[in-house]
């Protein structure tokens, strides 16, 4: 997992995808795709995702330079698609955007 420092001032943003089970990997498989082309517009630092134990859930956390690279990512016209088929998986998302504040690497 990509560690950023507490010190800067990135913008992180956390999603909560809710699905059910069954569509659990579906969702990895779109989301991972979409990930790829994701990470690289400018300012992405790093797209981590995490899938829930019992299925229902998957985790994304994205590290960007600034809120301003985030927006300009979502506002992509080839990546609305992509939303789109997400949007379709998902029966939810709860989106938290906020800033590290502590970060933690056990080399």
């Amino acid at each position: 997992m990509a560690r950023i420092p507490a010190d800067k001032a990135h913008f992180t943003m956390v999603n909560t995808f809710h699905t059910d089970p069954e569509h659990q990997e579906r969702l990895f498989e779109v989301m991972s795709k979409g990930s790829d082309v994701m990470g690289e517009h400018p300012g992405c630092i790093s797209v981590t995702m995490h899938l829930s134990h019992d299925g229902k859930r998957l985790i994304t956390i994205t590290e960007w330079e600034s809120k301003e690279d985030f927006d300009a990512m979502r506002a992509r016209s080839d990546l609305q698609q992509y939303f789109k088929e997400v949007s379709g998986i998902i029966t939810s998302v709860d989106p938290t955007p906020c800033r590290v504040a502590y970060s933690h690497t056990v080399v």
